[in-house]
């Protein structure tokens, strides 16, 4: 087999266990609610009013409700790429930002790109002045803006 087809049948084999861990998930947590819905189809003539039935139902109850959640959980453990992404997207706000260079920062498309964030039109006349101070070469001659 070549590199590409083993890597090829490594990937549908991870992705087969991920979809198999979802399924017997999924049929962990509905099992135990299907099994009451059935006890209760044949004892429907006699109603269980005992302390232990009532906790049983709740507890079957939340499990079959938590099935909708356990699959993000479930990927986390065990894509190591979802793990990567989640993890970089918890440190959105903390993530050191690249450096930007003094020629980018001087440049026209960075001044258009500031222009166009800005709403206040004082602070857009601003941009616009400076773009046309940078545009002239920064020298002594400068237009106003509009």
């Amino acid at each position: 087999m070549s590199m590409p087809q083993a890597t090829s049948m490594e990937t549908r084999k991870r992705l087969a266990k991920i979809v198999l861990v979802f399924v017997g998930l999924f049929a962990l947590c509905w099992f135990p609610n299907h099994v009451l819905y059935m006890y209760r189809s044949f004892h429907y003539q006699q109603m269980d009013l005992s302390l232990t039935h009532l906790v049983i139902s709740l507890l079957a109850r939340v499990l079959s409700f938590s099935s909708s959640c356990v699959n993000p959980f479930a990927l986390y453990l065990l894509s190591d790429s979802f793990r990567r992404h989640f993890n970089s997207q918890l440190q959105c706000g903390r993530a050191p930002r690249p450096r930007r260079q003094a020629s980018y920062l001087q440049s026209t498309s960075h001044i258009r790109l500031t222009s166009i964030k800005k709403t206040a039109p004082a602070a857009a006349a601003a941009v616009v002045t400076a773009a046309v101070h940078v545009t002239n070469g920064g020298g002594q001659r400068s237009e106003e803006a509009l």
